[in-house]
């Protein structure tokens, strides 16, 4: 979920996450910390706690779903099929997860875990596959995807309610497919459509009337997707250029869209998350360096949130109500993702 002035994190560089004293001794001092064993993992969601979800992986076992508290103690959470597939991608303000999982069939269904650990297995809609839960609001409704049909890769927006039944949003006239990316408290949700072809796809709004909204692009984009929507309707993404530059793009609640500032001199950015003060987070280049994680105002400001020292970019995927930041960063010549904090500013 969300943020606001990260100023104090911006002096400073991301918080590592240290592996529990209760698991088997394995910490990197100089980055985030994995599950056992680990040798990659993403930082997806934080809430205002601090406690912060994603995922782990290691050489040769499979991806993870992972909880840090607030002092970056890591823990496993539970599968549908022990040892088997698991992804958490957000987590609401009372803690209750939303996420992936392998169930026994070997597909990937959608669930929810509690905020004691418990899993919850979401339902499925007959005759679709490959169900992922991406979002979650603090009434505990999950959105996300699946595939359906017999037409090949087609997707459709989905969501889960607090029961656990399921709602196919389906996909806007003119396009093929669509996924649903974040939901906000009233039930609005955002995500993206695109063609068969994928010569377009454009960020979509899911209003709670039932009605759907094409977003567009930027001026002069020909691609767009929406990342996550504020508590008062702002919306955040990326549009994309025909030459395939991404710029930070926020739909705003008067329906003007304004491109997000880069660094000095950079020309690639893009927008994960915002939160309900409006402070939106992503990442942005400088002249010839590689990405940072940074976080855009209201002003529309942008604020370089660092990175670790043994790291080459970094990206903010989440950002709570209070100031917390959860993403990943890469070592140089390193295309594993490791998982990094940034904290709230201090007062916050």
């Amino acid at each position: 979920m969300n943020r606001r002035g990260l100023l104090a994190a911006a002096c400073g560089t991301a918080v590592a996450l240290t592996i529990s004293t209760a698991l088997p001794a394995m910490a990197d001092t100089t980055g985030p910390a994995l599950l056992p064993g680990g040798v990659e993992g993403a930082a997806e969601g934080i809430n205002d706690a601090g406690t912060t979800v994603g995922w782990t992986a290691a050489n040769s076992g499979p991806v993870r779903a992972t909880l840090w508290d607030v002092h970056g103690t890591a823990k496993p959470l539970p599968g549908l099929v022990a040892g088997e597939y698991t992804h958490a991608a957000a987590i609401n303000d009372a803690g209750v997860i939303a996420g992936t999982a392998e169930a026994a069939n070997i597909d990937n269904h959608a669930v929810r875990w509690s905020a004691n650990g418990s899993i919850t297995e979401l339902d499925v809609l007959p005759g679709a596959s490959y169900f992922q839960g991406r979002a979650i609001n603090n009434s505990n409704v999950v959105v996300g995807s699946a595939y359906v049909g017999t037409e090949g890769f087609v997707s459709h927006a989905l969501r889960w309610a607090a029961d656990g039944s399921v709602t196919d949003l389906g996909v806007p006239t003119g396009y093929w497919s669509s996924e649903a990316d974040a939901v906000s408290d009233d039930g609005t949700v955002v995500g993206s459509a695109w063609d068969e072809n994928y010569k377009k796809k454009h960020a979509i709004r899911w209003n709670t009337n039932g009605t759907v909204t094409d977003l567009g692009t930027a001026p002069g984009a020909v691609t767009s997707w929406a990342a996550g929507i504020g508590a008062d309707g702002t919306i955040v993404g990326t549009s994309q250029s025909a030459d395939r530059k991404n710029y930070a793009t926020r739909w705003n609640t008067d329906g003007t869209i304004t491109v997000l500032p880069t660094l000095p001199g950079g020309d690639n950015s893009g927008a994960e998350a915002i939160n309900r003060d409006g402070v939106a987070v992503g990442f942005a280049n400088a002249a010839g360096t590689p990405s940072h994680g940074v976080q855009w105002g209201r002003d529309g400001q942008v604020v370089d949130l660092g990175v670790n020292p043994a790291d080459g970019d970094a990206i903010a995927n989440a950002i709570s109500p209070s100031g917390w930041v959860a993403g990943n960063s890469h070592r140089p010549n390193d295309y594993r993702p490791l998982a990094v904090r940034w904290p709230a500013p201090a007062g916050r």
